[in-house]
Formats: structure tokens, C-alpha cells, sequence
């Protein structure tokens, strides 16, 4: 009896360590564990040990247009050193089927969604996309429209037509040239680094925002060089930071 007793015993502690060994590797694997009881607010989207991300591979045949609607967390598009697009979505917990993003592809067009069924809603995750284009492709873009209520951030791109809109999230873009661009933001802030040397036209309106450049003007609209590129920016609240890099 001591001897069956002994046995159960180190049975268990075995049996209870490969559970806690087995939780350990899921939340290594995983990023980190899923706690219901942080409210969406609190999440940092720059920590990525909270996410859950899927990503693939697209060729870039002859895609130059992108249109993105995503209701919220952050979409960042930027150039990179590869043969082929690559889209990344990445959440705070694993996402069913209906909620993960869809998308749309005809002919030049590629479109994404932030869900794959409109009749869901999501209010205890943060999502975010992460689309990387060719180089030599993000150099020769036709347009990029976003609609958003997050956050945006574009790099090392150079298109005919760029149009971005966020209720509230902040906009930056570094090395983003278009011969036609347009952000509006009602309360985020929106920051724009642009090379030495590159000109352009700079037209900011809003009603309770300011702008900072390092121009050393007072307007609101401003030409540098010969204005190859334009930006328009509206805000309500939001302010403009015009930088050079």
C-alpha cells in the first residue's frame, strides 16, 4: 500500500509538472497568453510578445493600387528588399475564420478588409496590418487609398496618388513622395519626414491644430524647390510636423 501510495504520488508531480511544461510552451510559441480581463485600451501595439500573426506571400504580378478599410489598430505599409508582397495580420489573441481580414484582388487592384464577416465585431482584440511591398515596385506605385480609425505609418514609397484618412490615429510617413497626396485626421497627429533636396508643395488647413516645419515660414502653405510632390493635410485637432530626414 505505502509502495502504490509512493507511485500515485511522484505520478502526479510528473503529471502536474508536463501540464505547467506544456503551458510554458504553448505561451513561448504563442507570444504570450491571452488574459480576457485586459480591456482593449491597455494593450501596447508596439509590444509584439502579444501577438498572434499570419502572414503570406503574394507575387506582385502587376499589382500598383492599393485600397485598405481597416475600422482600427495600426497599418503600416512600407518598401523592403524582396520579390513579393507580403501581408502580416497580427492580433492579441488567435482569431476565428469570420475575424480575420479579407481581401480582393482584380487585375491591378489589391483590396483588404478587416474582417471576413461584416456582421462581426471585435471589441476585446487589437489588430493590426503590415503590408511589405517589392522596392522596385513601391517605387512606381499608381495609388494608395486607407481608411482607418488607427493608426498609419508608410515608408519608402513613391506613387501618382496617395490618399489617407484616420478618425483619431496618428499618420506618419517617411520618404512618401505622390504628385497627389491628401491626409485628414480629425484628432491624431500627422508627421511627415521628407529627403533634402526633394520639392514640393505643402498646404495644411484646421481648425485647432498647428504646424511645425523646418521651413522657416509662418503660412500654412508653402513651396520648397520646384513642388514636384504635393501634400495636402486637413485636421480638427490633430497637429502637423513637416521634418526633413
Amino acid at each position: 500500500m505505502k509502495l502504490r501510495g509512493i507511485v500515485l504520488s511522484v505520478f502526479s508531480v510528473i503529471f502536474i509538472s508536463l501540464i505547467m511544461l506544456m503551458n510554458g510552451l504553448c505561451t513561448m510559441l504563442t507570444g504570450s497568453a491571452y488574459d480576457d480581463s485586459v480591456k482593449l485600451s491597455n494593450y501596447d501595439p508596439t509590444d509584439m510578445s502579444l501577438y498572434y500573426a499570419m502572414g503570406e506571400y503574394y507575387p506582385p504580378d502587376d499589382i500598383n493600387t492599393l485600397n485598405i478599410d481597416w475600422f482600427g489598430g495600426r497599418v503600416e505599409i512600407i518598401a523592403y528588399d524582396g520579390d513579393s508582397y507580403y501581408v502580416e495580420e497580427a492580433a492579441t489573441r488567435q482569431l476565428r475564420e469570420d475575424e480575420r481580414l479579407s481581401y480582393d484582388y482584380k487585375e491591378t487592384e489589391f483590396s483588404f478588409f478587416f474582417l471576413g464577416d461584416k456582421d462581426v465585431k471585435i471589441t476585446d482584440a487589437y489588430k493590426k496590418l503590415e503590408i511589405r511591398i517589392p522596392r522596385v515596385i513601391a517605387n512606381n506605385l499608381k495609388s494608395i487609398h486607407i481608411n482607418t480609425d488607427g493608426e498609419v505609418v508608410l515608408k519608402n514609397l513613391n506613387c501618382e496618388e496617395l490618399k489617407v484618412k484616420s478618425k483619431s490615429g496618428k499618420i506618419t510617413c517617411e520618404n512618401v513622395y505622390a504628385v497627389n497626396s491628401e491626409f485628414s485626421s480629425s484628432e491624431g497627429d500627422i508627421q511627415i519626414g521628407i529627403a533634402s533636396g526633394v520639392g514640393y508643395k505643402m498646404d495644411f488647413s484646421t481648425k485647432d491644430g498647428s504646424m511645425t516645419t523646418y521651413i522657416d515660414t509662418k503660412k500654412n502653405s508653402y513651396i520648397v524647390g520646384g513642388g514636384e510632390y504635393s501634400y495636402k493635410v486637413k485636421t480638427d485637432t490633430g497637429n502637423l510636423l513637416v521634418s526633413a530626414i
